[in-house]
């Protein structure tokens, strides 16, 4: 048949078929037949018997489901009804022909011999058989612990005592066994109840003129994290630099079994996080701290080439973040004198989520407290000016909306800031409401954490069951939209420096952040990372956990490929941009990439319909 050499052209570009050899396409071809369907003809109805995987020459399908709603919408070169094939069910969508349309028809037999020559050809399948995204890495280590698990970081057993001992004989019993750190149980078989380090000892004891003749219970750290023995060592690291500890006990079955320290990652590789997080500490200039963070890029590609998610690389690009900030403050502090009045810097935007990539800008304030006195502004300007200037030469360039606390519009006591928030949600103008969106995402980085407490409850009063701002909220979120067009098609940048990308933030990642955030709201929740935020929203009804998860997917695929993205440019030396090539990437990753962003319209039609704007 003179067809089969162009239909063996055609599925070789297409997203799974490319795997295939020459042989393969061949009895692909000689297997297929040619079906017209006009306009508006049904080509599946959901529980019809299906033995052919049909593929779109030309024209637009649309999948609908029982209820007869909108799954998706399909264009030349995209699969339909293998699910059922493979499965050997009857198909489970409708499937209607939006405009005349044009199929290839490839008989289940010769679909089942390709699967059986390819395992890519039959994992591609498999993976697309998911409602759900599934290709978001898994891998949860850290370059220099790759492989690692937390058991493998013990270098010796628990050592504990009771709760009735005294100081002076936990001191003595940790001389004898020559540990740093002991664990403290209730001697009832309740497990472990707090820990006490050397520090501790020092400082709480020594320091103090404590009497030694105490029971421990005085000084210890009650109810003390804990981490499993079989989790990735990636995650004690993470573990221990967010909640800033150096002593983290190793459970089994929820028994303890060991401890580890901060010294057993400095074990295994210099170049480890948590060993710049140590030398960015021990900094006491600005041009110190700046040195130090010279390494970040490499560590940001070593961490890449180690698989880590886009959670874990978020998070950990954060946490450095916030240490460089924090080591600012102090410097500040140091130049300055004690502070005139009790304060909290907060971060704003990614930051404050715990989402940053290898390019991020400040987004960052000052909240005093209520006695601040109007001569104490020269004092956190100056501060300001040294924490802000410091981040710039960092790499954390300047908000260009200068959103920072050197603008004195962002450096106010406790009532300003209230007074803000209330202005802004209950008369929610175009300006209003673009500050809302960057101040929601506000999180404490130093300082008097009741100022931000208090100001996230008088937040939560405001927003609560506050519809018409909700509303616009949404409305203004339909500003980022995904870059597909109506047959699934990616939408590039037409012109300039850019030309022929994706902006994998602005319209990614934002749509996901924005529907997060409204949901979150709507929720009665103040949650400030993008993934609790759903998963927050989804418990209290606000939106599916299937939807929730769904999207949480999305976001984890595509934060790997901006960073992912970001990591060749650190390589070659470029600086980190948002913008993404879909050339650069294999037919199953913009496959992918396309249901990714399918998921992102489909939420945001949900979110418009949920506040009737649809």
């Amino acid at each position: 048949m003179k067809e089969i050499p162009e239909i063996s052209d055609f599925l070789r570009d297409l997203p799974g078929f490319d795997a295939l050899d020459d042989a393969a396409i061949a009895d692909c071809a000689r297997n297929i037949e040619i079906a017209y369907f006009r306009s508006g003809e049904d080509i599946m109805t959901i529980g019809s018997e299906n033995d052919c995987v049909r593929i779109i020459r030309s024209g637009a399908v649309e999948l609908r489901n029982v209820d007869e709603e909108m799954l998706t919408r399909l264009a030349e070169g995209d699969c339909f009804g293998f699910p059922s094939v493979m499965n050997n069910t009857p198909a489970r969508n409708h499937s209607v022909a939006l405009e005349d349309t044009l199929v290839y028809q490839l008989d289940g037999n010769a679909f089942g011999r390709a699967r059986r020559s390819s395992d890519d050809f039959d994992t591609w399948f498999i993976r697309a058989l998911s409602d759900r995204l599934t290709m978001a890495p898994t891998a949860q280590t850290f370059r220099g612990i790759s492989g690692e698990t937390v058991r493998s970081l013990i270098t010796r057993g628990a050592v504990s005592a009771r709760s009735d001992a005294s100081i002076r004989e936990i001191a003595q019993k940790m001389v004898e066994d020559r540990v740093s750190s002991m664990l403290i149980s209730d001697g009832n078989g309740g497990g472990i109840v707090g820990i006490v380090t050397d520090r501790d000892i020092r400082s709480r004891v020594v320091a103090n003129g404590i009497s030694t003749d105490l029971p421990v219970t005085e000084v210890m750290s009650r109810d003390p994290i804990s981490i499993d023995a079989d989790a990735h060592a990636y995650e004690a690291a993470m573990m221990m630099m967010e909640n800033h500890i150096h002593h983290l006990p190793v459970c089994s079955d929820g028994t303890p079994i060991g401890m580890v320290a901060r010294s057993d990652f400095m074990r295994l590789e210099t170049e480890h996080p948590l060993y710049l997080v140590s030398d960015i500490g021990k900094q006491r200039t600005v041009a110190g701290v700046v040195e130090a963070c010279q390494r970040m890029p490499a560590l940001i590609i070593a961490q890449m080439e180690s698989e880590a998610t886009g959670e874990q690389l978020g998070k950990f690009i954060t946490m450095i973040t916030d240490t460089i900030t924090r080591q600012l403050l102090t410097i500040a502090e140091a130049e300055l004198g004690a502070p005139p009045c009790a304060y909290a810097w907060v971060a704003m935007g990614s930051q404050g989520r715990f989402e940053q990539s290898a390019k991020s800008d400040q987004d960052n304030a000052l909240v005093l407290a209520d006695d601040v006195q109007a001569d104490h502004d020269e004092y956190f300007a100056a501060m300001a000016r040294i924490v802000n200037d410091g981040l710039n030469e960092c790499g954390y360039v300047y908000c260009p909306g200068d959103v920072m606390a050197s603008n004195p519009e962002w450096r106010q006591p406790l009532k300003t800031w209230k007074q803000y928030f209330h202005q802004w949600i209950t008369v929610p103008e175009k300006k209003a409401l673009m500050h809302a969106n960057i101040f929601f995402d506000l999180r404490i980085v130093r300082g008097e954490t009741e100022l931000v407490d208090e100001l996230k409850r008088s937040i939560r009063d405001d927003a609560r069951n506050n519809e018409l701002f909700l509303a616009l909220m949404a409305k203004n979120a339909m500003n980022f939209q995904p870059p597909l067009g109506f047959f699934r098609q990616f939408v590039l940048e037409r012109s300039g420096e850019h030309k022929h990308t994706l902006d994998m933030k602005r319209q990614g990642i934002m749509p996901i952040v924005e529907i997060a955030r409204i949901r979150s709201l709507a929720a009665g929740e103040l949650r400030i990372n993008t993934r609790n935020r759903l998963r927050a929203a989804a418990k209290a009804g606000e939106i599916s956990p299937a939807d929730a998860a769904s999207l949480i997917d999305a976001l984890d695929f595509i934060e790997k490929l901006r960073i992912e993205h970001q990591a060749r440019q650190l390589q070659a030396g470029e600086k980190p941009d948002n913008h993404l090539a879909p050339k650069e990437l294999s037919p199953l990753v913009r496959q992918n990439l396309k249901s990714a962003f399918s998921q992102v319209r489909i939420s945001q039609a949900a979110l418009l319909n949920r506040f009737h704007l649809a």
